[in-house]
């Protein structure tokens, strides 16, 4: 725009609440050392677009490529530019965010640059409303940013634990216990920190959306909460597990199958026993079941990989075989032999008269 240069001003921010709360050592950080000036926008100045971070230079050579001088105020304003000034108001840059280069921010999401800084070491956030003001070291007010920006409709951050489960009993064979926590987060506006923390202790992990941490625990009873923040917003989601100290049970396995005959003939009603190489009080752990009409069994709950198989049927030789087994869920068939005993109801005092019949029967075809 050509012509005489039109300004006008923008509000003024006092920062005398934030400055009684967070005095700085050793610098003089009174209500009045700190009046933002007037701001005198200069809208001759030309809109431009940046390729990267603004930082902050203490000797400024009056390019915008290379940064901004100390003590800059920034304006965000609420059709999507950035002006910049100097710690006088004088008008600098007029920066479009739209046609600025975006940038990933340490949350994981992109933003146009206009809207990150490079600050120095040891610089000190402070937010105040929509004010953001930004100390150096030695107490001295180094950036100002103001947002004139609505703030966004944002999604609420969301938690997701996948383990430990709900009510889930966790054994632990370490001494002191801790319980590791697995989940994601979900924070569309970004994350700022996940926290996870028990009755026994927390700990911090990171503001990464997955989270992977191990956290402190007693015996017994435990509540596990985790608390996701991105500065704005917070959500938080408990679990409540029993923690169990020493070895964990074996795990229960499940084993379904067909018991035939050496023809493939179903078996109904043959009992099959899984027994496991484990004990309670001395006596092993066993589960039990009975074939169906079609020779079909499932056995639940065996406790262990290891299990010593049985299968009897009377009429047939009894089955016994050691299986390792390598699932939770497995297929086992199994076959029955015929049995070589006497044939039920001929006893031995029924041969003994079959015999001497036979003998009478040849001694009289010989007579």
């Amino acid at each position: 725009m050509s012509g005489k240069a039109r300004t006008r001003t923008l509000p003024l921010f006092l920062l005398a609440v934030l400055l009684a709360a967070v005095p700085a050592a050793g610098a003089d950080l009174g209500p009045n050392q700190h009046l933002i000036p007037e701001l005198k926008v200069n809208e001759s100045i030309e809109t431009i677009a940046i390729s990267g971070v603004l930082s902050l230079q203490p000797e400024w050579d009056g390019c915008v490529t290379t940064g901004i001088p100390f003590g800059s105020i920034m304006v965000h304003t609420a059709d999507e530019k950035t002006l910049v000034f100097d710690k006088d108001g004088n008008h600098l840059f007029s920066i479009s965010d739209e046609l600025s280069a975006k940038v990933p921010t340490p949350g994981g999401f992109e933003k146009p640059c206009t809207w990150l800084h490079q600050l120095p070491n040891d610089s000190r956030v402070y937010h105040h409303d929509n004010v953001t003001f930004v100390f150096g070291k030695a107490g001295e007010l180094i950036l100002t940013v103001i947002n004139e920006c609505p703030p966004p409709v944002e999604d609420p951050i969301t938690i997701n634990i996948t383990f430990p489960r709900e009510g889930e009993t966790v054994w632990i064979d370490v001494v002191p216990p801790r319980v590791a926590v697995v989940g994601e987060v979900h924070a569309p506006a970004g994350l700022h920190n996940v926290v996870v923390r028990s009755g026994t202790g927390e700990v911090s992990c990171g503001n990464r959306p997955e989270f992977a941490c191990s956290v402190p625990v007693s015996a017994g009873e435990n509540t596990i909460t985790v608390v996701a923040d991105n500065h704005g917003r917070r959500a938080e989601k408990t679990v409540n597990v029993t923690v169990r100290i020493g070895l964990p049970p074996p795990p229960a396995i499940a084993v379904s199958g067909r018991v035939t005959d050496a023809g493939g003939n179903p078996v109904p009603g043959a009992l099959v026993r899984f027994e496991s190489v484990f004990t309670l009080d001395n006596e092993p752990l066993a589960a039990t079941a009975v074939t169906g009409e079609n020779g079909d069994y499932l056995v639940e709950d065996a406790l262990g990989y290891r299990q010593t198989v049985t299968v009897e049927k009377e009429g047939y030789s009894p089955l016994r075989e050691e299986f390792v087994f390598e699932n939770l869920t497995n297929d086992l068939d199994l076959e029955l032999e015929l049995s070589s005993r006497t044939v039920p109801g001929f006893g031995s005092a029924l041969a003994v008269l079959s015999l001497l019949g036979a003998l009478l029967l040849i001694g009289r075809r010989r007579w």
